[in-house]
């Protein structure tokens, strides 16, 4: 069912919504849309620390439950975006989908948070509005929100829960020049990793959702590493044997807005609930999930080897660049580039490696500089300008 969810995405993707920052009228309008809705219950089941509201969205009657939230950290929307194509697809009038729905909905009772932490939404933070990191807050529950979602998790106490993020987007998959674009981690329970059955489960639905997406993006699927955090709520909720899978969403080139991610999310979370409402997970094994390669830090958004640092050009090192983003206004996401490090850069990738050994540069290059343009020239002619790739951001 993977593929018929993936290549039947621009049918139900919702297109209201065109970029991971989104204002919060845009976001009050789908919530009357889904409270319109037949098949879905929506419920004002808190607030953030501001008085925003926080909704439950739940479709379905089954006896399985399932609960899946989204921006716990508020800049971290993917997920979000693909919960709105989830809805879309749900209310869809498509006769193909029916049967899909049917099956979905007389087998789950499926319970959503999409925008937990709207106060890190509105700010692009991914903290709270207390600044406080809610994803470090589950033992203590000192926000708002953090309690809302452990309360909200035990009411229930889901067969299957989905935990969705977003990760560094210059994740690496391993030590490769590999961009992780998805992510995947059923949680550990305790200290030793123990395979619980909740962690069981989490697992072998992680080896359905990998073999699949992997077969769409292949190199491009990591896992986080799987030390225990007490803290989390993913190990949190996996301690209390909630069967937690967490999905993050990283890179995906230039396409920064990550609607191929976007996609991606939507065909993975579609298959996962048909795969639980079917009991077909449970033929599954650990071993493609287990072999998976983890997280790393290994790459750059641009690797200039043997640049010169300063006029004359005597001095010369490798130059790797990061893109960083912050928050411009209500809804828009600025870019610049940030000088990440300079030095011997030989074990790092790069998405672009350029070899800069014949550059010539008139000014001095300086470690941490946010710059908007960089250009190197050779014999007068210009072999580097930095706006080419500023242009590529979409």
């Amino acid at each position: 069912m993977f593929h018929f969810f993936f290549d039947n995405y621009l049918t139900y993707k919702e297109a209201r919504i065109q970029k991971r920052r989104f204002d919060e009228n845009t976001w009050q309008e789908l919530v009357q849309a889904w409270s319109n809705s037949p098949l879905l219950h929506v419920e004002q089941i808190g607030e953030t620390f501001e008085k925003r509201a926080i909704h439950e969205i739940t479709f379905g009657q089954g006896p399985i439950q399932v609960i899946a939230w989204s921006q716990m950290h508020g800049d971290e929307a993917t997920a979000t975006m693909a919960l709105c194509d989830i809805f879309n697809f749900i209310n869809s009038n498509n006769p193909s989908f029916s049967e899909i729905r049917e099956i979905l909905h007389q087998n789950l009772t499926i319970h959503f948070i999409p925008y937990l932490n709207g106060d890190g939404a509105a700010r692009w933070t991914r903290e709270t509005a207390l600044g406080i990191d809610m994803n470090r807050d589950a033992q203590n529950r000192y926000s708002p929100e953090a309690q809302l979602l452990s309360d909200w998790a035990d009411r229930i106490k889901p067969t299957f829960a989905f935990n969705l993020h977003d990760q560094n987007r210059l994740y690496s998959v391993g030590n490769s020049a590999h961009q992780t674009h998805i992510a995947f981690l059923a949680t550990a329970a305790d200290e030793a990793g123990t395979w619980t059955e909740s962690r069981l489960r989490a697992g072998k639905l992680a080896n359905r959702l990998t073999r699949f997406t992997q077969e769409i993006i292949p190199n491009k699927v990591a896992k986080w590493t799987d030390e225990f955090n007490a803290r989390a709520f993913g190990d949190t909720f996996q301690q209390r044997g909630y069967g937690l899978l967490l999905l993050e969403s990283g890179g995906a080139g230039w396409d920064l807005e990550k609607q191929s991610l976007r996609q991606l999310n939507a065909a993975i979370l579609l298959d996962a609930f048909y795969s639980v409402a079917t009991g077909n997970y449970q033929q599954e094994n650990t071993d493609i999930y287990e072999a998976l390669e983890t997280n790393e830090r290994q790459i750059f958004d641009i690797k200039l080897t043997k640049a010169p640092l300063e006029p004359t050009g005597k001095i010369r090192a490798d130059i790797g660049i990061n893109l960083k983003e912050t928050a411009s206004d209500k809804t828009n996401i600025q870019y610049s580039w940030s000088i990440e490090e300079i030095g011997n850069l030989a074990y790092m990738h790069a998405l672009h490696t350029i070899d800069a050994s014949q550059f010539d540069y008139n000014q001095t290059i300086n470690l941490g500089e946010e710059i908007s343009d960089l250009i190197f020239k050779k014999g007068g002619e210009t072999t580097f300008d930095l706006r080419t790739f500023t242009a590529k951001i979409k």
